[in-house]
């Protein structure tokens, strides 16, 4: 299995080189756009709209360079801008509306949020707190226990790219204070990256497949996806997975042997925290209240019910209004900058990820032009041979799917192009779409065996020094284990949180 497991690894390493060379970018290129212009050029099958035949190539060109890596994964989401108008498929107005989809500002917002957060060491505090307890720190796997709780908490509120780079020193510390070393000691940044990943899935910010989910929901299912009732299905997995994850990395790469590690300091209250604080308290509390509360002896209305303003608002408004208050925030001086405000728009500028909005934008334009055209009943007619699987089965078939699928492609396009094929293929079997739809979404952050399958994962094999083997031993338990949870999350709770 680990010479497997190797030979495996050397294959990616070899193939992430061949992407670097112009002449796989060129074959590439011109495969995809081969493709596309075969099918332009020819008549569409029955029970399919030009429109809809076209679309396909365009997805199929689209596909093509997202999964091979061909080019750079925000360069081909612009592709329908130019695609769709030329084919005579959409116009350039249609094709771009969706890259300001709310969705994308609902995350715009929550990056800030989380930007604010570490500019005033927010975050610190927050791990600080969250460590405090002795019973965590008293033996290295207690260690790495409270660890990964910390950044699984963290990851539902900032990227999980962010909490990864922001912990791994203090993941290293702990480390280093518990007196492990060598896989011992990598596996605490391991730990940490594995975390960070799953706390992601817990809110619709946490991680973009779940914003993908959220538009794909709205658009073919009818149904709106709040940040409220993502989270019913969210914590419920990141609650069991984490215990999962724990058990696997401490059970093959950790012992018990060592000492208790000191309580993280608690620092003093820097300029700016405690208002920054208030913020993000109470975009979560608007967040979860928007819409009416179900407590079952009583229901509490919904904040945009009880102003008038249901349909006006939504969760992205209340994430841009955040943003937008994090600006007029006033924060002294200290030692090392004059007094100014909390949130500087340069700063800001630098560190949001431009590149991932323009991705999230380009697959909502795919997806809402594959649901107009009528591609989406036909392609999904290739989705029914999952309906023929007993019962439960069908839905650990997707999520095994997916979590391999991610391991060489990124969660974000590959979601943008299954989640509404799967939207289809349920609906038209007589099926309720989200127990297809949301344990794929949830497995799409689960993809743990390969460096290259997530930001975390290549932040903790350069900066916590993870052998390819060690993560992908680990990985490939987790993923088989975290597909199980998914399935039995998604079987559970899907048709509750997301009644029909």
């Amino acid at each position: 299995m680990k010479t497997a497991l190797a030979a495996l690894g050397q294959a990616v390493a070899v193939w992430e080189q061949l992407q670097t060379k112009p002449a796989y970018r060129l074959t590439g290129v011109l495969l995809g756009l081969l493709c596309c212009a075969t099918i332009a050029a020819s008549d569409p099958p029955d029970g399919l709209t030009v429109q809809g035949w076209r679309t396909l190539g365009v997805t199929i060109l689209m596909a093509l360079w997202w999964l091979g890596g061909v080019l750079p994964i925000t360069i081909t989401a612009l592709v329908p801008l130019v695609a769709f108008p030329a084919l005579g498929i959409v116009s350039i107005k249609e094709a771009s509306a969706p890259y300001a989809h709310p969705l994308i500002f609902l995350m715009l917002g929550g990056f800030l949020l989380g930007r604010a957060m570490e500019v005033v060491g927010l975050h610190e505090r927050l791990v600080a707190v969250l460590l405090r307890p002795a019973a965590l720190r008293a033996s290295p796997r207690r260690t790495v226990l409270g660890l990964m709780v910390a950044s699984a908490l963290l990851s539902g509120l900032v990227s999980n790219t962010a909490t990864t780079v922001m912990m791994l020193p203090l993941a290293l510390l702990m480390a280093d204070q518990a007196g492990a070393r060598g896989r011992a000691r990598s596996a605490y940044a391991l730990a940490l990256a594995y975390a960070a990943s799953i706390g992601g899935v817990a809110t619709l910010i946490g991680t973009f497949p779940n914003a993908v989910f959220a538009q794909v929901t709205v658009d073919q299912v009818g149904r709106d996806v709040s940040f409220a009732q993502w989270m019913l299905v969210g914590i419920p997995f990141t609650v069991l997975a984490i215990p999962v994850a724990w058990f696997v990395i401490t059970r093959m790469l950790v012992t018990d042997e060592g000492r208790a590690v000191p309580a993280p300091p608690l620092p003093q209250w820097r300029p700016g925290e405690r208002s920054v604080l208030a913020v993000v308290a109470g975009a979560m509390g608007l967040w979860l209240t928007r819409r009416p509360v179900d407590l079952g002896i009583v229901q509490l209305p919904g904040w945009s019910e009880a102003t008038g303003l249901a349909g006006l608002v939504d969760d992205a408004w209340v994430a841009v209004g955040a943003a937008i208050v994090l600006f007029l925030l006033p924060k002294g001086p200290t030692a090392d900058a004059p007094a100014g405000f909390v949130m500087d728009f340069r700063d800001a500028e630098r560190h949001l990820p431009w590149s991932v909005i323009f991705l999230l934008g380009g697959g909502f334009s795919l997806a809402t032009t594959i649901g107009a055209s009528g591609l989406t009943e036909w392609l999904a007619q290739g989705t029914q041979w999952l309906t023929a699987l007993p019962s439960g089965v069908d839905v650990l078939v997707i999520c095994l799917g997916v979590t391999f699928l991610t391991e060489l492609t990124s969660n974000t396009a590959t979601t943008q192009i299954l989640l509404p094929l799967l939207a289809a293929g349920a609906a038209s079997a007589g099926m309720d779409p989200m127990v297809w739809m949301v344990p794929a979404t949830i497995s799409a952050s689960c993809a743990f065996m390969m460096p290259v399958a997530t930001p975390p994962n290549a932040i903790a094999a350069q900066g916590g020094d993870v052998s390819p083997g060690d993560m992908a031993s680990a990985g490939l338990v987790l993923n088989l284990s975290l597909a199980l949870v998914a399935s039995l999350v998604a079987l559970g709770l899907a048709p509750w949180a997301f009644p029909t």
